[in-house]
């Protein structure tokens, strides 16, 4: 009975699952299974004769192991458990969930020890491949936040390849720009191991760099000592035997440059650890993408996108400057306002198109007759500004003038049967001393260009205090306006928003008109303006506000489905710069008993700007609310980017300026794309405004943009007219896929 019980427990110790092992208190083992003797890579003699535990440990535990063996040999411990690292002959390393029990004598001193060794290699493995690819996803995170966000672009490289290093554990990591000029690349930057700092020395071998970029595909090296396919001398010369490159885009799909990392040991780089340094790559494509759109849109925010040149904002802002220097400097500051003559005619007869040449073609002639020092900048449509300092005499200006009007009659329209343009140019002077304001120095300058028109044209004309008499008139239309508000003798025209998914109109934006008793219908570039200079704008926005709440309760009220429609109406800096504006905007909907997702209120960055605090607090309340909040003129201000941060947005609307200049600007079209990857990323809808043609339409949804607005759908129509207009532009929308004016 006895010798059927041992014969049991052997087969059960020899067969089972698990390795096992009798080991004395000196550490020899005195009886192993088949498991343990596979786990440990070893046979049962190995083990048996001259093999202990120590000798099968790493060095690194042997100290931490030998420790806790002599306690329970000692008998002051029964037990332990560890998961524990073994040598395999091979090299590798084994993780054996290790149990150790002491067995006792009859006297219950210690006799023997009884192990369990369970092999767990490939849980660890997948344990530690789990954590490496948390460790990568936080990584990635971080560095995409900081891309986001991060206009100095070697701080974000330094970051990158630093990160790189952390979590991939190699000797080091770089980035490599290709150069320019396409001759060769040019250090980043770069991390070491060892190193916290941004290590020079950490740069990336150039032949590997330019094969990769050759490739335009990741490049592994596994050894090389190996490697054929390029010259690996720089490498081997810095002991390095392994890495990976990976190429990282540019703008316009064009290459940036390279990132790579080195180890100093042959290494099979394995699919996790160049998913992390391709997804690292993507995230290092996107910022350079994403910086490129931020400087086209701070070069769009100030130049005119037509012509190039600076626009009114930049204008401005160089005449304040030259100004304050006038007050201080004996010369004379010129500003020169230049109108084509009959531009209107042009565009009638010969087409849109060569009236937009004539004004391309015009803006390198008007520069030549110019100083270096002067600046000509394009304001709107056909007119021009040009600021000229450090004048010695008045009669300098004049000269100015003429060379100005020779190079416009010396600018033939092309395919124009021979068509000679000319312009008429006001003049406005600012005296040595003088203390004057920008934006009546520029007034001015119009003013006597109207004169110089009505003198006859392609003629120029001195301003002076005779021609004040001349904003006399606007002072009247002041007084007319204000007059109209109260009287409510202002309307609103509604112009369709188009959402290119459903084919369909799905909005309105509501937009004000006064045709004034006398004088006729006065534009809202004339009135407007007026508006926000002497006080008007606030009643002015709030009654447009209540104006278009009414209209669409009223639509509502009729059953018509356009009374579900979301309702647009613009706030203007000054609604946006009074902590009340959400109050009264909450209050105009609930007493119209209507929802507050139904409404988007449109802001400017600019109105934003005027007290930042007051507004993004008023349009957080909003937005919490359910209003909707779009960004009108996206593009136009010079920190447009922060603004998609910090405001509680939903929607985005392309200023006109890049539409019109989609066909010409390669720019243009890169910004749009980008804009609109940024605002799916973001959750914003975009919309583009200033549709005219089809070819725009068309340009504008392939890349993205999500609504349409403008001439080439509907113009601005009156109440009782929108809901035939809707239905036609809806049936064109839906038919044969063309879209025509309504």
């Amino acid at each position: 009975m006895l010798r059927d019980a041992e014969d049991r427990y052997r087969s059960a110790f020899e067969e089972a699952g698990v390795g096992m092992a009798i080991v004395g208190l000196d550490g020899a083992f005195l009886h192993v299974n088949r498991e343990i003797c596979r786990v440990l890579g070893r046979s049962e003699d190995e083990l048996l004769h001259g093999t202990g535990l120590g000798d099968i440990s790493l060095p690194d535990d042997v100290g931490g192991r030998r420790s806790e063996f002599l306690a329970l040999a000692a008998g002051e411990i029964d037990r332990y458990q560890r998961d524990r690292r073994y040598r395999h002959p091979d090299g590798s390393v084994v993780w054996g969930a290790t149990t150790l029990a002491l067995v006792r004598d009859a006297e219950g001193g210690p006799a023997y020890v009884i192990g369990q060794l369970e092999d767990i290699t490939a849980r660890r493995a997948a344990e530690e491949r789990a954590e490496r690819r948390a460790a990568q996803q936080s990584a990635l995170a971080r560095l995409s936040q900081l891309a986001l966000s991060e206009q100095h672009f070697p701080a974000l490289a330094s970051a990158t390849v630093r990160a790189i290093t952390d979590i991939l554990d190699v000797s080091l990591a770089g980035l490599s720009e290709l150069r320019p000029d396409a001759e060769g690349v040019r250090y980043v930057s770069g991390a070491n191991s060892d190193d916290v700092g941004d290590s020079a020395a950490a740069r990336l071998d150039e032949a590997h760099v330019l094969y990769t970029l050759a490739l335009g595909e990741p490049v592994v090296v596994r050894d090389a000592a190996t490697e054929t396919r390029f010259p690996v001398s720089g490498l081997v010369a810095r002991g390095l035997a392994s890495g990976v490159t990976v190429p990282v885009g540019g703008e316009h799909d064009a290459p940036y440059g390279v990132l790579g990392m080195y180890a100093t040991a042959p290494r099979a780089f394995d699919g996790d650890d160049l998913a992390f340094l391709q997804a690292v790559a993507n995230v290092l494509t996107a910022a350079v993408r994403r910086i490129a759109a931020e400087r086209g849109l701070r070069h769009q925010s100030l130049h005119d996108p037509l012509t190039q040149l600076p626009n009114r904002a930049l204008l401005l802002d160089r005449l304040r400057l030259a100004l304050a220097r006038a007050r201080r400097e004996q010369h004379w500051t010129a500003v020169l306002y230049l109108d084509v003559d009959d531009f209107k005619n042009i565009n009638d007869s010969l087409g849109h198109g060569a009236g937009d040449q004539l004004l391309r073609d015009l803006a390198p002639r008007l520069s030549e007759a110019l100083r270096p020092s002067d600046t000509l900048a394009r304001l709107s449509g056909d007119e021009f500004a040009i600021l000229c300092e450090g004048l010695d005499e008045v009669t300098e200006s004049a000269a100015i003038a003429e060379r100005l009007l020779a190079a416009v009659r010396q600018s033939p329209i092309r395919d124009g049967a021979d068509f000679r343009p000319s312009a008429s140019i006001g003049i406005a002077l600012v005296g040595p001393g003088t203390v004057a304001d920008a934006d009546d120095v520029l007034r001015d300058a119009d003013v006597a260009m109207y004169r110089a028109k009505r003198a006859g044209r392609g003629k120029y004309e001195l301003f002076d205090d005779g021609m004040r008499a001349e904003t006399v008139e606007r002072v009247a239309l002041t007084n007319d306006l204000r007059r109209a508000i109260e009287r409510g003798e202002l309307r609103l025209v509604y112009q369709p928003v188009v959402q290119f998914a459903q084919r369909r109109v799905t909005a309105f934006e509501a937009l004000v008109r006064w045709t004034h008793p006398e004088r006729g219908e006065i534009p809202p570039g004339r009135f407007i303006p007026l508006a926000e200079q002497h006080g008007l704008i606030g009643a002015l926005g709030s009654w447009v506000l209540r104006e278009a709440l009414d209209q669409r309760r009223r639509w509502q009220d009729a059953g018509l489905a356009l009374g579900d429609m979301s309702m647009s109406a613009n706030v203007s800096r000054v609604q946006l710069s009074r902590p009340e504006l959400a109050d009264e905007v909450l209050g105009a909907l609930a007493e119209r008993g209507l929802s507050p997702n139904g409404l988007m209120l449109e802001v400017t960055e600019s109105a934003v700007m005027e007290d930042p605090d007051v507004a993004h607090a008023t349009l957080r309340q909003l937005g919490r609310a359910g209003v909707r909040i779009a960004l009108d003129d996206f593009g136009v201000g010079q920190s447009s980017l922060a603004c998609l941060r910090e405001l509680p947005l939903d929607v985005l609307k392309l200023d006109r300026g890049f539409i019109i200049s989609l066909a010409t600007s390669r720019q243009s079209v890169a910004i749009v794309r980008a804009v609109t990857d940024m605002a799916r990323t973001l959750g914003f809808s975009v919309v583009a405004e200033g549709i005219e043609t089809e070819a725009q339409g068309q340009v504008v949804e392939a890349l993205g943009c999500d609504m349409g607005q403008g001439f080439l759908y509907a113009r601005p129509v009156a109440p009782d007219a929108a809901p035939g207009a809707v239905d036609r532009l809806d049936a064109a929308l839906q038919g044969v896929g063309r879209t025509r004016v309504i």
